[in-house]
């Protein structure tokens, strides 16, 4: 991994969770949309399920931390949601499916995730957390996700098509070097005339 994807990586994270703080999380109360968790799913359609998973980890291991439940809830369901949108990516992306198809996928698995994060913190006892309120916020936060997502997936796409943040690719080289290649033709080229 380049020194650029990683910056980016970061970048976007914090983008995400200072977006998701500042301005998303008050807008939208009590409803619980999570605009890191859609940047995870996207990323992870896009990107695959091996950086999907990472990011999600990471993303949900800093929110965990800035929260008040328990540690590691939004970390292992934002991890299962990279893993989850990666693994599915593969279908809308072959099929050539535009900004319309990839917002719906996007929308319905940041939905998922976030009636199993509630689920998961009504089981571990976090304050104000139900199954009720989970099954509650499913539609609300899935009509929200797809909105939003309308507007993500454009620029992770190009942010991830983009020369510089590309992985490298790989460069074809030869066994061994060149100097033997030449003179092995040399040899054969030798041997051919004095056989002639």
């Amino acid at each position: 991994m380049t020194v650029t994807r990683v910056a980016s990586a970061v970048a976007g994270i914090l983008t995400a969770l200072l977006l998701q703080a500042s301005l998303l999380g008050p807008l939208t109360f009590p409803v619980p949309v999570s605009l890191p968790a859609l940047l995870v799913i996207v990323v992870g359609i896009y990107a695959g399920p091996g950086i999907g998973m990472a990011l999600g980890f990471a993303t949900g291991l800093l929110a965990d931390l800035g929260s008040d439940h328990p540690a590691g809830a939004q970390a292992l369901c934002w991890l299962a949601a990279g893993l989850v949108a990666g693994m599915l990516g593969g279908l809308p992306l072959q099929r050539g499916y535009g900004t319309r198809g990839v917002a719906a996928l996007a929308a319905l698995l940041g939905a998922a995730t976030s009636g199993v994060l509630g689920l998961l913190l009504a089981i571990l006892g976090s304050h104000a957390a139900t199954a009720m309120l989970a099954l509650t916020y499913l539609i609300p936060v899935g009509l929200t996700d797809a909105l939003l997502a309308l507007a993500l997936v454009p620029p992770v796409r190009a942010l991830l098509r983009a020369q510089g943040i590309r992985p490298p690719r790989p460069t074809a080289r030869l066994i061994g070097s060149t100097d033997r290649l030449i003179g092995s033709a040399d040899r054969l080229i030798g041997s051919a005339d004095a056989l002639g």
